[in-house]
C-alpha cells in the first residue's frame, strides 16, 4: 500500500472520488431542482400548445361552419336570381306578345280605315263620274220644261231625304 501511497494516480483517483461526492451531494437538488424547472417548463409549452391546438381547431370549426353558411346563402341568392330571371323573362314574353297583339290590332285597324276610305274615294268617283254623266246626259237631251218639273219634284222630296237622314 506503500507504493500505492506514493502513486500520483492514486490521489488523483481520490480526488476525483471526493469531487463526485462533493458534487453529488451539493449538486443533487439544485441539478434536480433545474431539471424539475425544465420539465415544468416543457409541460407549460405542452399544456399552451394544445390549448393553442384546441382554440385553433375551433376556430377552423367556425370557419367552416361560417363558410358553409355562406355557401348555402350563395346557392340560396343564385337560386332566387333564376328564379327572378325565370320571372322576368315570362314577363318578357307575355308583354312582347301582348304587344304585338296591340300592333296587330292597330294594323288591322288602320287596314279598315285604309278600305273604308278607298270605298268613299271609290264611291265618290262613281258619284262624280255618274252626276258628270248624268248631267251631260240631261243638258243633252232635256228640255226646258222637263228640267223645270224635275227641279220641283226635286225640292219637294228634299223634306223626304231630311227624314230618313235622321
Amino acid at each position: 500500500m506503500n507504493e500505492l501511497m506514493q502513486e500520483p494516480m492514486f490521489y488523483y483517483a481520490i480526488a476525483f472520488v471526493i469531487f463526485l461526492a462533493l458534487a453529488y451531494i451539493l449538486g443533487r437538488k439544485p441539478a434536480l431542482a433545474w431539471i424539475d424547472s425544465e420539465i415544468a417548463k416543457i409541460a407549460a409549452e405542452l399544456d399552451s400548445a394544445r390549448q393553442l391546438r384546441a382554440e385553433a381547431e375551433t376556430a377552423l370549426a367556425d370557419c367552416k361552419a361560417k363558410q358553409a353558411r355562406a355557401e348555402n346563402e350563395a346557392r340560396m341568392i343564385v337560386d332566387m336570381a333564376k328564379h327572378e330571371v325565370e320571372e322576368m323573362r315570362k314577363k318578357a314574353d307575355a308583354d312582347l306578345a301582348a304587344y304585338l297583339a296591340r300592333q296587330q290590332e292597330l294594323a288591322a285597324e288602320r287596314i279598315r280605315l285604309a278600305e273604308s276610305e278607298a270605298v268613299a274615294d271609290v264611291r265618290a268617283a262613281a258619284i262624280a263620274m255618274s252626276m258628270d254623266s248624268a248631267r251631260k246626259n240631261l243638258s243633252e237631251n232635256l228640255s226646258e220644261g222637263d228640267a223645270v218639273r224635275l227641279i220641283d219634284q226635286a225640292v219637294a222630296d228634299v223634306p223626304m231625304l231630311k227624314a230618313h237622314a235622321v
